[in-house]
Order: structure tokens, then C-alpha cells, then sequence
């Protein structure tokens, strides 16, 4: 039998949101690597520029400078924390209490002033009134809801008219090919480990994702899934090891997570009322392009150099059309 299906017929794991599987149990969705927010920014790496180049592409294809934005899902305060520079006013909103603290703390630390977080349970509507935000971003976070489609509804009801939503988001489709299961394991504490398994529907557009949790270091419960010091493979997880665990778990949770492609995403806004909709090229991809590019003498070698090198380039590449079937960066006008 498929594990998959044996642990939804036979363990019956509890259904839940995104924010209860996942992100009310991480200290940090990014693992602490954001520049800016966690790291000192270094113009030396490739990975810091395709970071300024995301500030940029959010604030320059919303149009977003001095204004109000909202920030849907921002996790450890990304974007949010990076555009406030730029925005007049930010608001982040997350569905997960221990986002919302770790947002703050991060505001607080860096002593960003115009940024604020709020919680909202998923699924609700947002606490805010018709046409209070000049601009909305949104990235990687779309997908997480409840109800990504409904969730557009409220962004476009929150948006001003003329008012721009810029949007990253998780397509499955660069998942094609040998990438449509996943495993990993993640230590709660030294005497408890959770395993997590993924199961992603391409064609469909949603995945499946499982957490079963065990009393067992995570070595131990390594070792009692056929692995070594290497790690874990998903070929080694069968029916038979998992059933010899079953008295040593203590929990098991699922989720169920729609990721609409660029196609689908565009017929909903325009379904929605969006004016306009347009699939375009990103600031990210940009910045790191030309980062590899430039000889290392020749790059700006200070934050404000490289926003003024990049700002022009970023500003063509978010008005500039991209097949949709590469499921890129999205701007959806109001």
C-alpha cells in the first residue's frame, strides 16, 4: 500500500490549517538567512542582490513608495520588513500567533517603526475596511490559505481602486520530474521528532502534507526509518517501518494546500473584478542575472549603489510581459 494512503486510512491524522501544521512550531521560516533581518547585507553574494532585488520588485511594480501596503503572510516580517523603507505605512498579517511575535521582535530589533503585524485565523475575513491599502504583496503566502480564491476576494476588497497587488507564489509545476514527494525529519527536542511528508498533485494544483510525530530523538527515529548518517531517503519509508513506530507516535496532523498556477490565478482575479492582471518578469531573477554578470570589480560595492544600479533594470523587468506558462511574478490592478 502507498504511505500515503495508508497513513490517511489507518493513522487518520487530524486535519488542520498550514499555520497548525507548520508554522506556529518554526522559531524561523527561513532559517535565519535573510539579509537585512538576519544577516548584514553583503554585496559579495548573489543571494543578498536577488534579496534587493524582491525589495525593489514589490515596491516599484506596486507603486508602493510613501504609501499604504499590506503584506499577506510574511513570516519572519519578508517583505515586509525590507519594503517599510520605501512604504509609507506597512501592515503584515499572519495567521499564526508565533509569526506575528516573530515579526515584531524583528521590527523591533532593527527599530522599523512603520511596519506592524496583526493575527488573523485563517479562514476569517480581514479586520480591515473596503479600499484601505494603496497596495497589497504577497509572497508565498496566497497558497497557505484556507481558501486562496476567497483570500483574493478580500485582498481585492481592501485594495483602493487603481491600487496594485504584486504576487509570488508557489506553482507545482517546477516540482515536474522526480520532485513530487518529499521528506524530511525536524527535532522537536532532544527526545522528540517530527517526520514530514509531502505529497504534491502537480496536474491538480494542491499537495498533501503530513506531520507524524514520535518520542524518539531524531537519530534514533533515522535509524528506525532505514536511515544512516547520510540522512533519511524516501524509498526507506515503508508501511512496515511505519506501522512498527505506531506506538511511539504521539501525534499526526495533515493538510491540504491549493497552488493555483499563473493561468488559474489570472482567471480568478479577473473573475474577481481585477482591472487588469499581467504575468511579468521579477526583480529577483534581474538582480541575480546581473550579479552573475558583472565581474566582481565592477558591481556596486554598498546597499545604496546597488539600489541605484538596480532600481532602472527592475522597474523595466516588472512592467515587462513573461509567458504564463512559466508561472512567473504576477500584478493584478484594481
Amino acid at each position: 500500500m502507498d504511505i500515503f494512503d495508508w497513513i490517511t486510512e489507518v493513522v487518520a491524522p487530524e486535519q488542520r490549517n498550514s499555520e497548525d501544521l507548520l508554522y506556529e512550531h518554526m522559531d524561523s521560516q527561513s532559517d535565519r538567512c535573510l539579509p537585512i533581518i538576519y544577516l548584514p547585507f553583503d554585496p559579495t553574494d548573489g543571494r543578498h542582490w536577488r534579496d534587493r532585488g524582491a525589495a525593489l520588485d514589490f515596491a516599484l511594480a506596486t507603486q508602493a513608495e510613501g504609501k499604504r501596503v499590506l503584506d499577506l503572510g510574511p513570516g519572519d516580517g519578508w517583505p515586509s520588513l525590507i519594503i517599510a523603507p520605501f512604504a509609507g505605512e506597512v501592515v503584515g498579517v499572519e495567521g499564526a500567533h508565533r509569526r506575528v511575535d516573530v515579526c515584531r521582535e524583528n521590527a523591533a530589533r532593527l527599530g522599523i517603526t512603520n511596519a506592524t503585524f496583526d493575527y488573523v485565523k485563517p479562514g476569517d475575513p480581514l479586520p480591515y475596511p473596503d479600499q484601505s491599502f494603496d497596495a497589497v504583496v504577497a509572497a508565498s503566502s496566497i497558497e497557505q490559505t484556507p481558501d486562496p480564491q476567497a483570500m483574493l476576494v478580500e485582498l481585492y476588497r481592501v485594495l483602493k481602486p487603481s491600487g496594485r497587488l504584486r504576487m509570488y507564489y508557489e506553482s507545482l509545476a517546477r516540482y515536474r520530474g522526480g520532485q513530487e514527494r518529499e521528506m524530511w525529519l525536524g527535532a522537536v527536542d532532544s527526545e522528540t521528532t517530527r517526520l514530514f511528508l509531502l505529497d504534491r498533485h502537480i496536474d491538480d494544483e494542491f499537495a498533501v502534507q503530513v506531520t507524524l510525530t514520535y518520542t524518539l530523538p531524531e537519530a534514533a527515529l533515522a535509524a528506525a526509518l532505514g536511515g544512516d548518517a547520510q540522512g533519511v531517503s524516501l524509498e526507506a519509508i515503508t508501511v512496515d517501518r511505519l506501522t512498527r513506530l505506531e506506538s511511539q507516535r504521539v501525534d499526526a496532523g495533515i493538510c491540504t494546500t491549493q497552488h493555483a498556477s499563473a493561468s488559474t490565478l489570472i482567471r480568478w482575479m479577473t473573475e474577481i473584478g481585477f482591472s487588469s492582471v499581467q504575468a511579468t518578469h521579477s526583480g529577483i531573477w534581474i538582480a541575480g542575472c546581473l550579479f552573475g554578470a558583472l565581474r566582481a570589480e565592477t558591481r556596486p560595492a554598498t546597499l545604496e549603489a546597488i539600489d541605484s544600479y538596480l532600481r532602472p533594470i527592475v522597474q523595466v523587468g516588472v512592467d515587462l510581459l513573461a509567458p504564463v506558462d512559466l508561472n512567473p511574478m504576477l500584478t493584478a490592478v484594481k
